[in-house]
């Protein structure tokens, strides 16, 4: 597996890996290509086979890190790409000096909340009905970004 940082040439198959992951709120190939533009954001790609087999995106808000989004494709669930993903963004966080990550995620994605917990993340609330089929989402932060 390799983590490099996202391109434009990647974003076609990014958009096709957050579709095929399930994601509730996906971006638009127009969203990720102004994504690439800010200074504010980091977008990296995981590389498994030959192939994008995840992505997420990292921003920074005002001091502070915020997973904007993760997705691994569904061909490479529980290999380890996900959690590879997350520390390139605790490891740019740390680097930034960010005192706290924050991310958001469905209430029904249990295996994301185990990997997100397992890096220190705890709930810190919920938004009720937030995703269109009525889920809700739980937020989510670590303060341990080293």
């Amino acid at each position: 597996m390799n983590i490099r940082r996202m391109g434009p040439a990647d974003i076609i198959s990014v958009v096709a890996i957050d579709t095929a992951a399930g994601i509730l709120l996906p971006w638009s190939p127009n969203a990720y290509a102004r994504e690439l533009l800010k200074q504010t954001t980091f977008c990296w790609v995981a590389e498994a086979e030959g192939r994008l087999a995840g992505s997420l995106t990292l921003w920074d808000v005002v001091g502070e890190g915020e997973i904007a989004n993760v997705a691994v494709h569904p061909d490479f669930w529980r290999q380890g790409i996900g959690r590879a993903l997350v520390q390139t963004a605790l490891d740019k966080s740390a680097e930034l000096g960010f005192p706290r990550v924050m991310l958001e995620g469905r209430a029904s994605n249990l295996p994301a909340q185990a990997l997100y917990r397992s890096f220190g993340f705890e709930e810190d609330g919920r938004r009720r009905g937030y995703y269109a089929n009525g889920e809700d989402a739980i937020l989510m932060s670590t303060r341990k970004t080293e």
